[in-house]
């Protein structure tokens, strides 16, 4: 596995200016995104729901071919390359991206010696305001110490930012340590956690809920947690919110 270049990524809606509601797809899809039967079933999924902005972790793309995402505009931001593939982090969206920013975690997971990655974008909603959307994968099989040292480095690195906000993705919050480390995260940003009535199908190790969303400066319309009837080891959560 060898450390990846850069970003890939396929912009195509940049003259599109975010709509007042709309619907966020959060999930984890286990580098299965080749597959058939994941791509059928996410097909069903945005057509169902009218997904209009997907973060998804742990994707698989292959080198040599494009991805299937139904004309979404996409950025992966990956955190591992290989000779035929690249896995990490993608946001897809059909309204323009004004920036994006990548980064890998300092430390390496124990297992295979990789990093994690955030991607951070940002998109116009007016004149003279940007949403900026967080989409990550926090780093597993470290101290919490350290787990709580590369929290704080995407903290830093978007906290200067004072308009609206969505942070979601796998947190990989296992134990009470590191669920009180992304408590004092959220609360240093003022964000608030998108709850689910549902939350029995939440990803779960030990009672502690992996995958969030979080926001700031927005209208929370509705949630919901999707089962994916084992597509993924994880499920679909959603969330639809107005500007």
């Amino acid at each position: 596995m060898y450390k990846p270049q850069s970003s890939i990524k396929s912009l195509k809606h940049q003259e599109i200016s975010c709509h007042e509601n709309f619907t966020i797809l959060c999930w984890n899809v286990a580098k299965l995104t080749l597959h058939s039967s994941y791509q059928e079933y996410l097909k069903s999924i945005i057509e169902d729901d009218s997904v209009d902005i997907l973060l998804l972790q742990e994707v698989k793309k292959s080198l040599a071919t494009e991805l299937e995402l139904c004309d979404y505009s996409y950025i992966l931001s990956p955190n591992i390359q290989t000779n035929k593939h690249i896995f990490g982090v993608l946001t897809a969206f059909k309204i323009s991206c004004e920036d994006e920013l990548s980064l890998l975690t300092k430390k390496r997971e124990l297992s295979y010696a990789t990093h994690k990655v955030t991607l951070i974008t940002r998109h116009k909603i007016s004149q003279d305001d940007e949403l900026v959307i967080v989409n990550l994968h926090a780093i597993n099989f470290v101290k919490n110490s350290d787990f709580h040292t590369e929290l704080e480095n995407i903290r830093l690195t978007i906290k200067s930012h004072k308009g609206p906000m969505i942070v979601a993705g796998d947190f990989n919050t296992w134990n009470v340590k590191r669920v009180e480390f992304l408590r004092e995260f959220t609360y240093d940003l003022s964000l608030t956690e998108v709850c689910f009535n549902d939350n029995s199908k939440q990803k779960k190790v030990f009672t502690n809920c992996l995958d969030y969303i979080f926001y700031r400066g927005l209208e929370l319309i509705a949630s919901k947690v999707i089962d994916a009837k084992k597509i993924s080891d994880h499920n679909p959560i959603v969330a639809t919110f107005k500007l």
